[in-house]
């Protein structure tokens, strides 16, 4: 069918129903307005057949689905939802991120669950597996990847000025609490949500200006940073060798991978037979 077609059915959805609200003016730039309408035709004609042929397939492969019994364990669900949370030091983290994002953990439950579902669907009709041998294979041809590198645990306080930041060297080495501190005195997010606990980072997950730094401090050793966003306090806590990639480790992640790729490889010609075997018109429009 041709996008001519779904647009011209679009764009009757998006004008809404008979007495919606009227077009109305958005902003106005030197006395030229632009309109509420004209926003959704343009963002229309950039994204709207894709997004369109997007929410059709994906209903497609939700009824398919539904029409074989296939179902999200939540057993699975909870497995999935852990190896997300381990990505992350301090659950407070983990849940800041969730929020930040606009979601929450029921959300992401529900985004995972379709996943699971998705999955199951494609392994079961197309007969895909994955073997011993692919995965070792894998292995082998990723082991410098699924390498755990080195590591620091880190703790950070940023504040404006040098003199704050000696202020609270100070009290630390005095014995006073760092995350309390960093609780009551820190101007990052973390500071506040997880006591300034950035828990175990590797290179290049951290700003530049602390990056090379961080990695070059001993156990328990303090350091103030400076940076254009003011003084950064940190201390590290512990440090982890890198640790070479263990098969018995790796291999569900590995798994997953040869899995992923494989339904990618499937995926257009499974939708092309959906499509073929459905019923698909747009509504309120004329027919191409």
């Amino acid at each position: 069918m041709k996008h001519a077609a779904w647009a011209c059915a679009a764009a009757i959805l998006l004008a809404g129903p008979a007495g919606a609200e009227p077009d109305r003016e958005v902003v106005s730039v030197n006395g030229t307005v632009i309109r509420q309408a004209e926003i959704v035709d343009r963002l229309w004609k950039r994204y709207g057949p894709a997004t369109l042929d997007e929410m059709v397939d994906e209903i497609l492969l939700r009824q398919a689905a539904q029409a074989k019994g296939i179902k999200a364990e939540p057993a699975e669900v909870e497995q999935r939802l852990s190896r997300v949370r381990e990505q992350f030091s301090d659950p407070a983290i983990f849940e800041s991120q969730l929020k930040q994002s606009g979601g929450s953990v029921e959300k992401l439950k529900v985004e995972i669950a379709d996943q699971l579902v998705l999955r199951k669907l494609i392994v079961a009709t197309q007969k895909l597996s994955v073997s011993d041998a692919e995965l070792r294979k894998a292995f082998q041809e990723n082991r410098e990847k699924l390498a755990t590198p080195p590591a620091v645990h880190l703790r950070h306080i940023l504040v404006k000025t040098e003199a704050e930041a000696d202020a609270l060297v100070a009290k630390i080495k005095g014995g006073a609490d760092f995350k309390a501190l960093a609780r009551t005195s820190s101007l990052a997010p973390t500071g506040k949500l997880t006591g300034g606990d950035y828990g175990f980072v590797s290179r290049g997950m951290l700003p530049e200006e602390i990056d090379a730094i961080a990695f070059a401090m001993k156990p328990g050793e303090l350091r103030v940073v400076a940076s254009a966003k003011g003084r950064h306090v940190l201390q590290v806590v512990k440090t982890r060798a890198a640790q070479p990639a263990r098969f018995e480790t790796a291999k569900e992640d590995l798994r997953d991978m040869l899995l992923e790729e494989k339904m990618k490889s499937v995926l257009p010609a499974y939708l092309a037979q959906l499509r073929r075997q459905a019923d698909i018109k747009p509504l309120g429009a004329p027919e191409p």
